[in-house]
C-alpha cells in the first residue's frame, strides 16, 4: 500500500474537459472477444494521449494477437466505490468524505456509479447506477456506516456482485487504511477468490490504501518509584525489645536488624560513613531519612516496543495489478482528494485493446500489452478465462 505516484490536477478544468469529449463505443466481452484496457504514463506518471493501434501490440500466452478493435476516446465506466469505515479510519472519515466527492466532481454523464462502505457489514447505495451527482454526494453525507471491522475482500465481492449484470468496462475502487479483518465467523472471500472473479469476469480493481507513518517516539509508560526503606541501626547485643543480636545503646524507634551498630531508628542522623540516599522525587535531599516520606526518584521508564507504520493489505496491490487497475499507497492523508480525481481521470482516459479469443478453453490465458513508444509504461490486465461468454 511502487510507492503512491500523485500527480496535481484541477478537477473542475479536468471534468469539464471529459465532459466535451465525445462519447466512445462500449466494446463487451463476448464468446470470442477479449477487450483489454490499457493505461500509458511517462516517467512523472502522467497519462500519454494520443497513441495509435500501431503503437500497441497484445500477447496472449505470448503470441502476437490481431487488433481487431481500438479506441483512443473518453471511457464511460461502470463503477462501484468501496469505503472503509474501520475504527482505525475514524479520524479521517471526513477527510475521506472529501476525497469521495471529489471523485464525483469527476463523474461524466455516461458514467454509472454506485457508492459503497463497509465495516461490521455492507452496504452499496443507491439501488441503481447513477451519473447523478447529487445522488452521489447524498451517500456520501448520510448514508455510510458507522465504525467497524475491515471485511476488505467480503466487500470487493459484494462490489463485483453489483457489477455482475452490468456491461461495458466495469470497475471496482477499494479504500482502506487496513488489512483484511472480517467480523463474519462465516466463510469470507480471499484476495485468490478476488483475483480468479476479476479474471474470469473481467472486473479491474483499483485501491487507495493509507498508510499511517511512524512519526513519533514509541510509547513509555512511567516506571513506579520504590519507596525507600527507614535506615535501621543495630549494635551488638540486644537491646530491650529488639531481636537476639542486637546490643548497644538504643535509639527512638523499631528494634534494629542485626549488622549496624547503635541499634533502633536514629530519625535525621546516621553512622559515619553511611550513604545518603538519592534526593526524593520532588528534588528534596536525604529521602529516605524519615523527614520526607521516604521516596527516591523512579528508574528510566521503559518502551513498550519500537514505532512501527501500520500498512494496508498487502494483497491489495496484486489485486490491482492482476486485474488491470492501479495501486495507490498514501503515506498521509494530504493527496486523498487529489488521488480519488486522478483515478477517474485515469480510468477515463485509458486505450480500449479487442481480439478475438485464439481458442475457448476455458482456461487461464496471460496476456502481455507492449507499447513501441520509448520512455512510457502501460498496465493492463494480466489474464483472462477464456470460456465462451462471461
Amino acid at each position: 500500500m511502487t510507492r503512491f505516484l500523485v500527480s496535481a490536477l484541477v478537477v473542475a478544468t479536468a471534468g469539464a474537459a471529459l465532459g466535451q469529449s465525445p462519447q466512445t463505443p462500449a466494446f463487451h466481452g463476448g464468446t470470442h472477444t477479449v477487450s483489454v484496457y490499457a493505461t500509458v504514463a511517462d516517467r512523472s506518471g502522467r497519462s500519454v494521449a494520443a497513441l495509435t493501434q500501431s503503437d500497441f501490440t497484445v500477447y496472449d500466452n505470448g503470441v502476437p494477437q490481431p487488433i481487431t478493435s481500438f479506441s483512443n476516446e473518453l471511457q464511460p465506466i461502470t463503477i462501484v466505490v468501496m469505503l472503509d469505515r474501520s475504527g482505525s479510519m475514524l479520524r479521517n472519515f471526513e477527510l475521506v468524505k472529501q476525497a469521495a466527492a471529489q471523485f464525483v466532481t469527476q463523474v461524466l454523464p455516461d458514467d454509472r456509479v454506485r457508492l459503497g462502505s463497509f465495516s461490521n457489514r455492507i452496504r452499496i447505495d443507491p439501488e441503481t447506477f447513477t451519473a447523478d451527482k447529487q445522488t452521489l454526494l447524498d451517500v456520501i453525507e448520510n448514508r455510510l456506516l458507522p465504525i467497524g471491522a475491515t471485511p476488505l475482500w467480503n466487500a470487493t465481492t459484494a462490489a463485483m456482485d453489483a457489477l455482475k449484470r452490468e456491461e461495458g468496462r466495469r470497475v471496482v475502487l477499494m479504500f482502506t487504511d487496513g488489512k483484511d479483518n472480517p467480523s463474519s465467523m462465516g466463510v469470507n472471500s480471499t484476495m485468490s477468490d478476488v483475483i480468479a472473479r476479476s479474471q474470469r469476469e473481467d472486473v479491474m480493481v483499483y485501491a487507495i490504501g493509507l498508510s499511517t507513518p511512524c512519526d513519533t517516539p514509541p510509547p513509555t509508560v512511567p516506571a513506579v518509584a520504590p519507596r525507600f526503606e527507614t535506615v535501621l541501626f543495630q549494635g551488638r547485643g540486644r537491646p530491650p525489645g529488639g531481636r537476639p543480636g542486637g546490643g548497644g545503646p538504643r535509639g527512638p524507634g523499631r528494634p534494629g536488624i542485626p549488622g549496624f551498630p547503635g541499634g533502633g531508628q536514629i530519625p535525621g542522623r546516621r553512622p559515619p560513613g553511611y550513604p545518603m540516599p538519592p534526593p526524593d522525587i520532588y528534588g528534596r535531599p536525604g529521602g529516605g531519612d524519615g523527614r520526607d516520606g521516604g521516596r527516591i526518584p523512579p528508574p528510566p521508564a521503559t518502551t513498550i516496543g519500537p514505532c512501527v507504520t501500520d500498512k494496508p493489505d498487502v494483497g491489495l496491490r496484486e489485486v490491482a495489478e492482476e486485474s488491470g487497475g492501479t495501486f495507490f499507497e498514501l503515506h498521509g492523508t494530504d493527496n486523498l482528494g487529489r488521488t480519488f480525481a486522478r483515478v477517474a481521470d485515469e480510468l477515463h482516459r485509458q486505450y480500449l485493446l479487442a481480439f478475438s479469443a485464439p481458442q475457448l478453453d476455458g482456461a487461464v490465458h496471460h496476456l502481455e500489452v507492449r507499447v513501441s513508444q520509448p520512455e512510457v509504461s502501460v498496465k493492463a490486465r494480466k489474464s483472462y478465462v477464456a470460456a465462451a461468454g462471461r
